[in-house]
C-alpha cells in the first residue's frame, strides 16, 4: 500500500515537471534552468567583471577610479591605493552627486570584501543605471588584493563624507579613454 502512494506521488511529480517544461518552453521568455553566473549578470546589466590581474593594472593607469564599498571604518583600516570610500545603503541618492563632480566617462572600478560581498556589485549596477560608461566590477575585490600582497593604503583621519572632499583628495588626474 506504502508503495502505492510513492509510486502514484512520483508520477504526478514527474508529470508536474514536463507540464511545467512545456509550458516554460512556449513562453515569450522562458526561464532559465539554471541561474546564470555572477559574471553572466554582470555583463547583463552592463557592467565588465574583472578580476585580480585587471584590478592591478588599471590601479596604476590614474584615469581609472577605484570605489570601495566596503563600510567606512573597515576602508580607513586599509584600502587599494587611491581608492574612495562610497559605502552607502542608499547609492541611488550619493550617486547623483558623485555625477556632479565626476565624468560619465571616467573608468570605475567597484570593488568590496570579496566574491561574497554584494555591495560592490549593487554599486556597479547603480553607477551603470546612472550612465557612467565604464563600470567594472573587481570580483575578488579586497580579500584577492590583499591576500596577493598588493600594495594597501590606510587612513588616520575617517573617510570622506561627501563625494566632493572624496573627489578632490582621492581622484587622479586624466581624461579617460
Amino acid at each position: 500500500m506504502m508503495k502505492t502512494h510513492l509510486l502514484r506521488t512520483a508520477a504526478i511529480l514527474l508529470g508536474s515537471l514536463a507540464l511545467a517544461g512545456v509550458i516554460n518552453t512556449r513562453r515569450e521568455k522562458p526561464l532559465p534552468l539554471l541561474r546564470p553566473s555572477a559574471t553572466e549578470l554582470a555583463l547583463q546589466a552592463g557592467i565588465t567583471p574583472i578580476h585580480l590581474d585587471t584590478a592591478w593594472q588599471f590601479s596604476q593607469d590614474k584615469r581609472f577610479l577605484f570605489l570601495d564599498a566596503r563600510h567606512p571604518s573597515v576602508f580607513r583600516r586599509a584600502h587599494i591605493p587611491g581608492s574612495v570610500s562610497f559605502f552607502d545603503l542608499e547609492f541611488k541618492q550619493r550617486i547623483q552627486a558623485f555625477r556632479d563632480t565626476v565624468p560619465l566617462d571616467r573608468p570605475l572600478v567597484a570593488y568590496c570584501d570579496g566574491a561574497e560581498c554584494r555591495s560592490s556589485e549593487l554599486l556597479a549596477k547603480a553607477l551603470a543605471e546612472a550612465g557612467f560608461k565604464y563600470v567594472y566590477l573587481f570580483f575578488g575585490g579586497w580579500a584577492e588584493w590583499r591576500d596577493a600582497n598588493k600594495p594597501v593604503e590606510k587612513s588616520p583621519a575617517p573617510a570622506p563624507t561627501s563625494v566632493d572632499s572624496a573627489k578632490t583628495s582621492n581622484a587622479p588626474e586624466g581624461n579617460t579613454p
